[in-house]
């Protein structure tokens, strides 16, 4: 039988103070949350799922392991593999709901958990100073080789909770700032490091948001580092993924077409909103961008709901035959007809404008791949070998 959990649910504001929300118990086969009178009567309150937590009820339940919004706040595979090590849990204690108590101040977006009548987790941060230490110890984990029980604790305590099954770390920036470290990994057939930000970089240059980033090295290890746009000083956002609002088990029940309706529904500019979905949409398939599951697209809280900058951007470096999310009906790449059509009337784009972001799109992928790819060191070989299916997208597009 699955362990019981309850917690008090908080929000760590734009000033770093924690703001009680609300109560949940967990059983591992149903979750119920139930909002604080103190929390629905604050001013500015506002719904931790807009879509399936409203304010308007003070009680939610589901027959979910967790609602979504408190699920995102886990880490995906690299960081459930460090906890699990760390603790040395069982299969029945990685359960979602008893991972909860492990979070702390690092974890992604704004929502921090306390568990009623049980120990509370201490845990230290590293600084962007020790980089390559936590380098080496992510290597050896890799290598099912790292015996140092101080080295493992301080891997876990740098891990916080951003998803992907990439080494990664959160680290603390010279100016206090929380950052965002991500590391090659030893089963890479690709310079995913180089690959990640020249995808940055040519997202940026075709109009689409991004977080601010940089190449830094750790010794002969290249490394991506990024800013978390869900810091702001001592303080935090709110953020919850598409996955979430959308209420799905899994990431591969939706399309962009769906996340759009959500955009139309939630959020506070949703005429910008949508386009920003939509050239990020069209850009995923220029470059082939097929791991574009549900939990790499979120709405972010900034007195109102808006769409996050655009993050986890990589070639088909998995080689998938069709894109993780549908574009209408199928998850094959679309046509230019398909793209600047029924797509973009679902974007509530008007056919010129939809023309004009493809067109720009194809422009600064075509005129730019080999360049900025070069500029990031990523190899001839891999440079060539994306180059041919960016050509072919571009071709569809066209």
């Amino acid at each position: 039988m699955t362990e019981r959990a309850s917690y008090n649910i908080s929000l760590s504001g734009l000033d770093g103070n924690l703001v009680k929300v609300g109560e949940m118990v967990a059983t591992g086969e149903r979750c119920t949350f139930r909002y604080l009178e103190s929390f629905l009567s604050a001013p500015g309150l506002f719904p931790l799922d807009p879509k399936n937590l409203s304010t308007k009820k003070k009680q939610h339940v589901t027959d979910k392991i967790l609602f979504g919004a408190f699920e995102d706040s886990l880490p995906d595979s690299w960081g459930r593999k460090l906890m699990a090590a760390r603790y040395k849990l069982s299969h029945a204690e990685q359960s979602p709901h008893l991972l909860l108590r492990l979070l702390d101040e690092k974890s992604i977006g704004a929502l921090r958990y306390e568990l009623l009548n049980g120990p509370r987790i201490e845990t230290e941060s590293e600084s962007i100073n020790t980089i390559g230490e936590l380098v080496e110890a992510a290597i050896a984990f890799e290598k099912g080789e790292l015996v140092d029980d101080i080295m493992l604790q301080r891997l876990y305590n740098s891990a916080g909770s951003p998803g992907g099954a990439h080494p990664k770390a959160s680290v603390y920036g010279n100016d206090g700032e929380l950052l965002l470290v991500k590391f090659p990994s030893i089963n890479d057939r690709y310079d995913i490091v180089g690959l990640e930000t020249s995808c940055l970089e040519l997202a940026e240059m075709a109009g689409i948001q991004v977080p601010e980033f940089s190449i830094m090295e750790a010794g002969a290890v290249k490394l991506l580092r990024l800013e978390r746009f869900d810091r702001v000083g001592k303080g935090c956002r709110h953020m919850i993924s598409m996955q979430s609002l959308l209420n799905v088990s899994g990431y591969y029940h939706s399309s962009y077409a769906q996340m759009a309706d959500v955009i139309r529904e939630i959020s506070k500019d949703p005429e910008s909103n949508l386009i920003a979905l939509y050239r990020q949409m069209i850009f995923n398939a220029i470059i082939g961008n097929t791991d574009d599951h549900l939990k790499n697209f979120s709405m972010l809280y900034d007195n109102g709901y808006g769409l996050t900058q655009a993050y986890d951007l990589l070639p088909n470096v998995n080689q998938n035959i069709g894109h993780t999310l549908s574009f209408l009906n199928n998850d094959i790449s679309p046509t230019r007809n398909e793209a600047i059509g029924s797509l973009a009337q679902r974007f509530v784009i008007n056919k010129k404008a939809a023309e004009n972001i493809v067109d720009q799109i194809i422009t600064v992928v075509s005129d730019n791949w080999v360049s900025v790819c070069e500029g990031n060191g990523v190899p001839e070989g891999e440079i060539a070998h994306f180059g041919k299916y960016i050509e072919r997208q571009v071709g569809k597009l066209k």
